[in-house]
C-alpha cells in the first residue's frame, strides 16, 4: 500500500505538469495536483474519510458530465480523455484514503 502511496505522487504530479499547457489548467492541474497532495499527505499520517466522500462524488459528477459531452468515445475525443482522467483520479482517491 506504500508503494501505491509513494508511485502516486510523481503521477499524479506529472498529470498536473501536463494540464499546464491546456486551455483550461485552472480546472485540470488543481483536479491531479490535489490527488498527489493526498498521497503524500497518506504517507505521514491518516487523511480523514470525508477528503474522501467530498471529493471522489464532484470527480465523478464531473465525470459523467464530460462522457455526456463526447461526440462518441475514441481517445482522439478530449471529453473522453477528461472522463478517463477523472475516473483515474476518482480510484485513486478511494484507494488512498479508503484503503487501509
Amino acid at each position: 500500500m506504500k508503494l501505491f502511496r509513494i508511485l502516486c505522487i510523481p503521477t499524479f504530479l506529472y498529470f498536473a505538469y501536463l494540464q499546464l499547457n491546456d486551455p483550461d489548467p485552472y480546472l485540470w492541474f488543481p483536479i491531479y495536483a490535489v490527488v498527489a497532495a493526498i498521497a503524500l499527505a497518506s504517507l505521514f499520517r491518516k487523511v480523514p474519510r470525508f477528503v474522501g466522500w467530498i471529493l471522489i462524488p464532484i470527480y465523478l459528477v464531473l465525470a459523467v458530465y464530460y462522457f455526456t459531452q463526447a461526440p462518441y468515445f475514441g481517445m482522439e475525443v478530449e471529453e473522453v480523455r477528461e472522463y478517463l482522467g477523472l475516473v483515474i483520479a476518482s480510484a485513486a482517491l478511494g484507494v488512498l484514503i479508503f484503503k487501509k
